[in-house]
Protein backbone atom coordinates (compact mmCIF):
# COMPACT_ATOMS: atom_id res chain seq x y z
CA UNK A 1 0.00 0.00 0.00
CA UNK A 2 1.53 3.77 -0.99
CA UNK A 3 2.03 6.06 1.74
CA UNK A 4 0.16 8.83 0.80
CA UNK A 5 2.16 12.26 0.93
CA UNK A 6 1.05 15.96 2.03
CA UNK A 7 2.84 18.98 1.27
CA UNK A 8 0.79 20.92 3.84
CA UNK A 9 2.80 24.19 3.15
CA UNK A 10 1.52 23.78 -0.34
CA UNK A 11 -2.06 23.26 0.48
CA UNK A 12 -2.14 26.60 2.85
CA UNK A 13 -0.48 28.37 0.08
CA UNK A 14 -3.07 27.39 -2.37
CA UNK A 15 -5.97 28.07 0.03
CA UNK A 16 -4.15 31.44 0.93
CA UNK A 17 -4.50 32.26 -3.00
CA UNK A 18 -8.10 31.03 -3.61
CA UNK A 19 -9.13 32.85 -0.36
CA UNK A 20 -7.09 36.25 -2.06
CA UNK A 21 -8.87 35.78 -5.65
CA UNK A 22 -12.49 34.89 -4.41
CA UNK A 23 -11.65 38.77 -2.43
CA UNK A 24 -10.81 40.30 -5.76
CA UNK A 25 -13.77 38.89 -7.83
CA UNK A 26 -16.07 39.79 -5.05
CA UNK A 27 -14.78 43.38 -5.04
CA UNK A 28 -15.02 43.84 -8.96
CA UNK A 29 -18.69 42.16 -8.60
CA UNK A 30 -19.33 44.62 -6.28
CA UNK A 31 -17.73 47.89 -8.29
CA UNK A 32 -20.67 46.72 -11.12
CA UNK A 33 -23.07 46.99 -8.46
CA UNK A 34 -26.34 49.88 -9.41
CA UNK A 35 -23.81 51.80 -11.96
CA UNK A 36 -27.10 51.67 -14.55
CA UNK A 37 -27.08 53.71 -17.20
CA UNK A 38 -29.45 56.91 -17.23
CA UNK A 39 -30.94 57.22 -20.34
CA UNK A 40 -30.29 60.97 -20.27
CA UNK A 41 -26.43 61.01 -20.83
CA UNK A 42 -26.90 60.39 -24.03
CA UNK A 43 -29.19 63.65 -25.07
CA UNK A 44 -32.09 62.83 -26.60
CA UNK A 45 -31.23 60.49 -28.88
CA UNK A 46 -33.83 58.06 -30.46
CA UNK A 47 -31.76 54.97 -29.06
CA UNK A 48 -31.19 56.67 -25.29
CA UNK A 49 -33.26 53.70 -23.60
CA UNK A 50 -31.84 51.18 -25.66
CA UNK A 51 -28.77 51.61 -25.31
CA UNK A 52 -28.84 52.23 -21.14
CA UNK A 53 -31.14 49.00 -20.96
CA UNK A 54 -28.33 47.04 -22.35
CA UNK A 55 -25.62 48.81 -20.22
CA UNK A 56 -28.29 48.11 -17.29
CA UNK A 57 -28.28 44.01 -18.92
CA UNK A 58 -24.28 44.28 -18.81
CA UNK A 59 -24.35 45.85 -15.59
CA UNK A 60 -26.36 43.13 -14.00
CA UNK A 61 -24.56 40.13 -16.01
CA UNK A 62 -21.20 40.97 -14.90
CA UNK A 63 -22.60 41.74 -10.91
CA UNK A 64 -24.11 37.83 -11.30
CA UNK A 65 -20.89 36.14 -13.13
CA UNK A 66 -18.26 38.03 -10.95
CA UNK A 67 -20.69 36.62 -7.45
CA UNK A 68 -20.97 32.98 -8.88
CA UNK A 69 -16.76 32.82 -9.47
CA UNK A 70 -16.60 33.93 -6.00
CA UNK A 71 -18.80 31.63 -4.59
CA UNK A 72 -17.12 28.44 -6.04
CA UNK A 73 -13.80 29.93 -5.58
CA UNK A 74 -15.15 30.02 -1.83
CA UNK A 75 -16.22 26.65 -1.69
CA UNK A 76 -12.95 25.94 -3.26
CA UNK A 77 -11.09 27.61 -0.25
CA UNK A 78 -13.51 25.39 2.03
CA UNK A 79 -12.72 22.27 0.57
CA UNK A 80 -8.80 22.81 0.87
CA UNK A 81 -9.20 23.63 4.53
CA UNK A 82 -11.22 20.71 4.89
CA UNK A 83 -8.64 18.46 3.84
CA UNK A 84 -5.93 20.07 5.15
CA UNK A 85 -8.54 19.77 9.02
CA UNK A 86 -9.01 15.76 8.19
CA UNK A 87 -5.00 15.09 7.08
CA UNK A 88 -4.06 17.34 10.06
CA UNK A 89 -6.29 15.01 12.35
CA UNK A 90 -5.52 12.04 10.59
CA UNK A 91 -1.45 12.49 11.22
CA UNK A 92 -2.18 13.36 14.80
CA UNK A 93 -4.16 10.23 15.52
CA UNK A 94 -1.55 8.03 14.43
CA UNK A 95 1.26 10.45 15.94
CA UNK A 96 -0.66 9.36 19.11
CA UNK A 97 -1.11 5.91 18.23
CA UNK A 98 2.71 5.53 18.26
CA UNK A 99 3.06 6.50 21.74
CA UNK A 100 3.88 3.93 24.08
CA UNK A 101 0.66 2.74 26.63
Amino acid sequence: MAVAKFNSEAMEQCRTTVSSQAGQFGAIGDGFSNQYGNPDIFGKLGASSAISGAVTTMDQAGTQEFEAAEKVLRKVETALDAIQTNVEDVEEANKNSMKAV
